[in-house]
């Protein structure tokens, strides 16, 4: 079994703290990393959700909405996503840096080719 990334940690956290303020996640979780985290909330609770969310600094936008089906029959309901940050694949930096031009050795053969060229040997 692997390790959950971070990400995936964050999207179950979330999860579980989006089910105790009484919204259903419909995302299949450990998350896929080219998902976003998707949840239905009831339209009468829709407010008091998304304003926790956003005093946690978590933005989220409008999918679409779609009746949820509870034990009072059907009631309205929207599904709203949030784009977790992704991890970030680091760059290596394999350039050459000036110190490193500068120290490289030119071999006699290159040497006496540019002396020709600039007209210094015959």
């Amino acid at each position: 079994m692997a390790l959950l990334t971070e990400r995936q940690q964050t999207a179950g956290a979330l999860m579980c703290e989006l089910q105790r303020l009484g919204a259903w996640v419909t995302s299949a979780l450990p998350l896929r990393d080219d998902e976003k985290l998707k949840f239905q909330v009831l339209d009468e609770n829709r407010s008091q959700v998304l304003e926790k969310l956003s005093q946690w600094g978590w933005g989220p936008t409008l999918c679409s909405n779609l009746p949820r089906i509870t034990s009072r029959g059907m009631e309205a309901a929207t599904i709203y996503e949030i784009d977790l940050p992704r991890e970030r694949t680091p760059v290596v930096d394999d350039r050459l840096h000036v110190d490193e031009i500068a120290e490289q050795k030119k071999t006699s053969v290159e040497v006496e080719a540019m002396r020709r060229y600039l007209g210094l040997d015959k």
